[in-house]
């Protein structure tokens, strides 16, 4: 028979999860207030795990608290967006330079695949940055720094799942793709150099677009 506390743990990890993928799928935006009662609702689960899922949500800055008035969605500022996009450099330069040191021809398999995968998607929708992700992380996942790889991962939760996707400009669908052509193409020729210099590219890009879409969104909602 399972103890409370293991119960306890596996709900809580379950509301924590829940909430997560209500921010993803926009069930949740940025700025919105949530409460015990709606949240319990809408994933079947008592107040208790809810409240403990909110807290480590809280503790990795996905939400916010204020005394009395209860949580909210926490919103991303464009300075944490510059800072996150200048640690993301710095870890994909090392992600591509040990990718490429450890490339097999099954990983350039699997980094093709995903490649395609962000390819396939030509809406700009919260799916798309998450195939973008997909594409970078497998990069790192090549290189075998695993430390990295979480770190990394850490980035773009933070990234993509604290704002909207309506402002970012619609160029971005083709220029992206384009980039990372760009770097498979230099990965699979085994160039560091060049890998290193069509990844930074897209980053500053990818870094530019978001910063204007975080920017026209409040412009364009009231969250």
């Amino acid at each position: 028979m399972k103890s409370r506390h293991h119960q306890n743990t596996n709900t809580s990890a379950l509301a924590y999860d829940g909430i997560k993928e209500m921010i993803s799928q926009y069930q949740l935006i940025p700025g919105q207030k949530v409460t015990y009662e709606s949240l319990s609702k809408k994933l079947n689960l008592s107040n208790t795990p809810i409240i403990n899922a909110l807290h480590r949500l809280e503790q990795e800055e996905f939400v916010t608290s204020v005394p009395n008035r209860g949580f909210s969605i926490r919103e991303i500022s464009l300075e944490e967006v510059n800072e996150a996009f200048r640690v993301r450099e710095v870890l994909e330069m090392l992600g591509v330079e040990e990718a490429i040191k450890n490339l097999t021809p099954e990983d350039l398999r699997e980094l093709e695949a995903a490649r395609l995968g962000h390819q396939q998607v030509d809406h700009l929708t919260r799916k798309r940055l998450t195939m973008d992700a997909t594409f970078h992380l497998k990069i790192a996942e090549i290189g075998g720094n695993q430390f990295l790889a979480r770190l990394l991962r850490h980035l773009f939760e933070h990234i993509y799942l604290r704002h909207r996707t309506e402002g970012i400009p619609h160029h971005r669908i083709a220029d992206s793709v384009k980039e990372h052509r760009d770097i498979f193409r230099a990965i699979k020729e085994k160039n560091i150099a060049k890998a290193k210099h069509c990844l930074k590219r897209h980053i500053r890009q990818s870094r530019k677009s978001t910063l204007e879409g975080i920017q026209e969104a409040r412009n364009s909602y009231r969250f």
